[in-house]
C-alpha cells in the first residue's frame, strides 16, 4: 500500500503566501548533491531501479563514489550502475562512450581522451539526462527503466560515428576484474559480462546492448573493449539491458522494458513513473527553493535500495546461487542500514508498506544464506561496512507498526542470532556489558547502537509472547549505562581493566566513536530517555 496526500506541515510555516505550485517532479534538481562531498549522480534511473545510467567524470578518489563530481569539466563516458550518497566507490559497470575520434590502441591507460563539456549544456530531471560533448559535437541523452538504459546520440558534424564499449572502466582504482567479455552476436548487438572485486567481492553484471542501426565495423581491441563504427550516422540509439544473473535474463529484461528504439516513449514512461512516485507526498507553502530542496531530497530517497530480481523473478544470492522470488514480490539490495535505520526506514513505513515488506523479506533471504542479517549489502554480496545490527531495528519498527508480510518467527530468530554474531565487538559486549576501547575501535558507538538494537528486539519479542527473550534483551539494552562517565557526563571509552580512557576531549573525533565526537553520541539512548536523564543527575542538570 502507498499512502497519498501526506501533508508535510513544516513547509507551511515558512511562508504566508507563495506562487502557484508546480508538479512535484518539476521541483527536483538532480544536480543537488553532485558537488562538495554529496556523492550523488545526475543521470537517469527509475524508482528503486536496477539501472542507474549516468556520466562518469572521475575515478580513484573519495569524490568518485557516484562517478560524477560537479567541479569536473570532462566526461569519461556513461556507465549503467552507480551508488547515491555513499562514502565508498563501486559499480560504474558497462561504460559507453560515443566518439568521432580514433581510439588509441597502444600504450597504457585509456583508449580514448575524456570529453570536454560545459554545465551550460547539461539538463537533468528524474529519468532523463542530457549533455553536449563540445569538442566532438555530440549531443548525448539518457533515460532509463527498471532493467534497462537507453542512450540517444546526435552527431552534429560530418565525422564518422563510433561507440566505445569499455569493460575495463572502474570507479575504484583498487578494483580487480576477475573476468570480462564483450562480443558481437548480431549485426546490431553486443553482449557481455563482468565479474569484479571491489567494495563487494564476486560482483556479477551481464548485459545485452542493441543499436538502432547495424554495426558497419566492430574493432575488437581485446576481450574487454570494442569499438562499434557506424559511418555517417547522424542519430544513433543504444539500449542496454542488465542482469546480475545471466545474459539470457538481461535480454529478457531488455525486451520487456524496451521492445523498440523509441527514446521519447521510454523517456515519457520514466517521467510518468517518477511523477507517480514523487506525488505520494504533497507539501504546501514554502518558497520555490524550499520546495526544490524538499522534492529533491524526496527523489533521492527513492533511488535506493535497488531491485535485484529480473523480470522472470530470478536473482543472485549472497552465495552466488540463483533463487526465484514469489510472484508479485521483489528482491532488493543496497541497504546502508547504519545510515538509514534512524529516519529513512521509518519514513518508508509511513509511505509504502509494500516496499517495507519486500525489503524485510530481502533481509531474511540474505540471512538464510549467510546466517546473519546484513549490515551493508550491495548487489549480491555483503560489504560489512559500518556498525550495529540495524536490520533488527528495521524489522522491529515495521513489525510494531503492523507491517507483517513475512515470517515473524523467522525474523525474530534472525535478529537474535545476528545480535550475537556481529564481528565488531559483540563478544565483549555480551560477556562484559561493554566493549573495551583499548581493544576495539569505535567501542562507544558500537555499544550504544547495540543497546538500542537490543531494545528493539525486546519489544518485538514481548509482542510475540517471547518473555525470556524480552527479559534478556531489556537487560542488554541497559548496557549503555556501563560507558557513561559521571565525572564528565559523557559516554566515554572504557578499557578492559575498567578504567576510563585518558585525555578525554568531547569535541574530538576519536577512535571510540564512529565518524563522530562524544558530543554527537551524547544523547544516543532513544530507547530510554528517562534513564539517560537520571544518569545526568535529573532533569534540571540534563
Amino acid at each position: 500500500m502507498k499512502y497519498t496526500d501526506l501533508l508535510v506541515g513544516g513547509l507551511c510555516l515558512f511562508c504566508a503566501c507563495s506562487s502557484p505550485q508546480k508538479n512535484p517532479i518539476d521541483y527536483v534538481d538532480p544536480f543537488i548533491g553532485t558537488g562538495f562531498h554529496g556523492h550523488t549522480y545526475p543521470g537517469a534511473t527509475a524508482p528503486f531501479g536496477a539501472v542507474q545510467l549516468s556520466p562518469d567524470t572521475r575515478r580513484g578518489n573519495w569524490d568518485a563514489s557516484s562517478g560524477y563530481h560537479y567541479s569536473d569539466s570532462t566526461i569519461l563516458g556513461f556507465s549503467h550502475t552507480h551508488l547515491s550518497g555513499t562514502g565508498c566507490q563501486d559499480l560504474g559497470d558497462v561504460l559507453l562512450r560515443p566518439t568521432t575520434q580514433p581510439v588509441r590502441t597502444e600504450g597504457e591507460g585509456d583508449i580514448f581522451l575524456p570529453a570536454a563539456f560545459s554545465h551550460d549544456s547539461e539538463k537533468a530531471r528524474p529519468g532523463y539526462y542530457a549533455v553536449e560533448l563540445a569538442d566532438e559535437q555530440i549531443k548525448v541523452e539518457l533515460t532509463a527503466t527498471t532493467f534497462a538504459g537507453m542512450h540517444r546520440y546526435s552527431y552534429l558534424n560530418d565525422k564518422d560515428a563510433s561507440v566505445i564499449v569499455d569493460l575495463t572502466h572502474i570507479l575504484n582504482t583498487d578494483d580487480f576484474i576477475y573476468e570480462a567479455e564483450v562480443k558481437q552476436t548480431a549485426d546490431n548487438e553486443l553482449v557481455g559480462m563482468r565479474r569484479t572485486r571491489s567494495w563487494v567481492d564476486n560482483q556479477y553484471i551481464y548485459f545485452v546492448l542493441q543499436f538502432s542501426k547495424p554495426i558497419q565495423e566492430l574493432q575488437q581491441l581485446n576481450e574487454k573493449q570494442a569499438v562499434a563504427r557506424f559511418g555517417q550516422e547522424r542519430e544513433l540509439i543504444a539500449k542496454v539491458g542488465l542482469s546480475i544473473v545471466s545474459v539470457e535474463n538481461a535480454r529478457e529484461n531488455l525486451l520487456h522494458d524496451m521492445p523498440d528504439f523509441n527514446f521519447d516513449a521510454v523517456c515519457q514512461q520514466a517521467k510518468s513513473a517518477w511523477e507517480e512516485e514523487l506525488s505520494i507526498v504533497s507539501v504546501k507553502g514554502g518558497t520555490e527553493a524550499q520546495r526544490t530542496n524538499f522534492y529533491t531530497a524526496w527523489y533521492h530517497s527513492l533511488v535506493v535500495p535497488n531491485r535485484t530480481n529480473d523480470i522472470n523473478n530470478q536473482y543472485r544470492r549472497h552465495d552466488s546461487s540463483i533463487a526465484v522470488t514469489p510472484e508479485g514480490k521483489t528482491s532488493y539490495s543496497t541497504f546502508s542500514t547504519w545510515d538509514t535505520f534512524r529516519a529513512w526506514h521509518p519514513l518508508m513505513t509511513l509511505t509504502d508498506t509494500d516496499l517495507v515488506n519486500n525489503m524485510i523479506q530481502s533481509l531474511l533471504n540474505m540471512y538464510e544464506v549467510t546466517g546473519e542479517l546484513p549490515i551493508w549489502p550491495l548487489s549480491s554480496g555483503e560489504t560489512g561496512t559500518m556498525i550495529g545490527y540495524h536490520s533488527a531495528s528495521i524489522i522491529a519498527d515495521a513489525y510494531m507498526k503492523g507491517i507483517r508480510g513475512y515470517d515473524a518467527e523467522k525474523a525474530l530468530e534472525a535478529m537474535v542470532v545476528s545480535s550475537n554474531k556481529n564481528a565488531k565487538g559483540s563478544d565483549y559486549y555480551t560477556k562484559y556489558g561493554f566493549i573495551p576501547s583499548n581493544i576495539k575501535r569505535e567501542s562507544v558507538s558500537c555499544l550504544l547502537e547495540y543497546a538500542y538494537d537490543d531494545w528493539t528486539i525486546a519489544q518485538m519479542a514481548k509482542d510475540m509472547g517471547k518473555e525470556d527473550i524480552y527479559q534478556e534483551y531489556m537487560e542488554r539494552a541497559l548496557n549503555y549505562c556501563n560507558v557513561f562517565d559521571g565525572n564528565v557526563r559523557f559516554f566515554h571509552g572504557k578499557c578492559l581493566d575498567g578504567n576510563w580512557e585518558e585525555k578525554f576531549n568531547p569535541a574530538a573525533v576519536g577512535h571510540e566513536f564512529t565518524e563522530a565526537t562524544a558530543w554527537q553520541y551524547r544523547f544516543f539512548v532513544p530507547h530510554d530517555v528517562n534513564g539517560m536523564i537520571q544518569l545526568f543527575g535529573g532533569k534540571e542538570t540534563f
